[in-house]
């Protein structure tokens, strides 16, 4: 299926569709999410679940046979009675309401999927009903995503709303800060989004950039204490060494704006102007990521020889606290060091 003919959403949209298809089950069509490995397209149907305090029941059709979906034959007075699998929703034990959940839909051999067809279009399968709160929802890599899947069937692509899943990087920060990610890789995505997601076009590279491995990034920093230079080729094995070598050079230019706070001769006059705005980027993304304060970075800022650069980190910081930057007495010190340079349009604390 190609990525061009299906509506582009972003997680907090299709976040919305399966809300709005919970608040009207009895009107909710079958969603199918498209997307690459490690997206997040598992993650936004949980998250849509527990908004709500609702169930997922994951049901993986790759993993089962066809018979194993319609259950297991019984006879009982001369006819034949199936037994649906035990992991099908049952209101009297799941709840009224809830998401059964038909991930890596793509994957289950024809067959399996021919098997479903029923189940997705008349919400039933033999006896079985699916409870009427209930909503299905599904999940798959796309044909380029190098993993094992199937052409979808036309009749079972034409019993879905398919939307395709991108990645949004202000939404995972705000993730990443509720959910403790590193702040080190937090900064760095902040700074250099374009490594967030990064699917390789080599069917033969192992380890890329995705939000999910970037997040087990995370673990391994966080069971090493943070990010050490030692702790790269590990990461490496999680996002890829090209992710991993620019997260190691992001993570020693803040190292160094953290030095200039101490030593401020260690940020020399005479530094390019690429590495001055290099150095600004920095310590922004610090303040975002709260490994630098206010203070801090205004206390920075002046080391810049270049005055507009040093003005945009004062223009960014503004952005980012408000006036509240005009009560910092180190706003005071920069303003009286660099207040007669400021460009002719200059707002800033005007």
């Amino acid at each position: 299926m190609s990525d061009f003919a299906l509506p582009i959403f972003r997680p907090q949209e299709v976040h919305a569709l399966l809300a709005e298809s919970l608040a009207a089950p009895d009107l909710a069509v079958p969603i199918m999410i498209w997307g690459a490995p490690g997206i997040g397209k598992s993650a936004v149907v949980g998250q849509a679940a527990a908004a709500r305090s609702l169930p997922v029941i994951d049901l993986r059709l790759s993993q089962l046979e066809p018979t194993d979906l319609r259950g297991i034959p019984v006879h009982e007075q001369g006819r034949v009675r199936w037994i649906p699998p035990e992991e099908l929703p049952q209101a009297e034990r799941d709840g009224a309401q809830g998401i059964l959940f038909l991930d890596e839909i793509n994957a289950a051999p024809p067959p399996v999927a021919a098997s479903a067809y029923q189940l997705i279009l008349d919400r039933r399968l033999g006896a079985y009903r699916l409870p009427p709160g209930w909503i299905i929802v599904a999940a798959g890599n796309r044909l380029s995503d190098h993993g094992i899947t199937f052409v979808m069937p036309a009749p079972l692509a034409n019993r879905f709303l398919h939307v395709a899943l991108t990645v949004d990087v202000p939404q995972w920060l705000d993730w990443a800060a509720v959910a403790g990610i590193d702040p080190t890789i937090q900064a760095f995505v902040r700074a250099e989004s374009q490594w967030l997601s990064v699917f390789p076009a080599e069917a033969d590279i192992m380890a890329f950039p995705s939000p999910r491995s970037w997040a087990f990034a995370s673990q391994v920093l966080r069971r090493r204490g943070g990010w050490a230079a030692d702790a790269e080729p590990m990461v490496a094995g999680c996002v890829g060494r090209a992710a991993a070598s620019a997260l190691a050079q992001f993570a020693a230019g803040e190292s160094t704006a953290r030095a200039w706070l101490d030593d401020p001769a260690a940020l020399p006059p005479d530094l390019p102007l690429t590495e001055q705005l290099r150095a600004s980027q920095l310590m922004v993304s610090a303040v975002h990521a709260g490994r630098l304060s206010l203070a801090e970075a205004l206390t920075l800022a002046p080391r810049l020889a270049d005055a507009r650069i040093g003005f945009g980190v004062i223009e960014q910081l503004h952005e980012y606290a408000g006036d509240r930057l005009f009560d910092e007495p180190a706003f005071s010190a920069w303003v009286a060091l660099r207040g007669d340079q400021l460009p002719p349009s200059a707002t800033v604390g005007a």
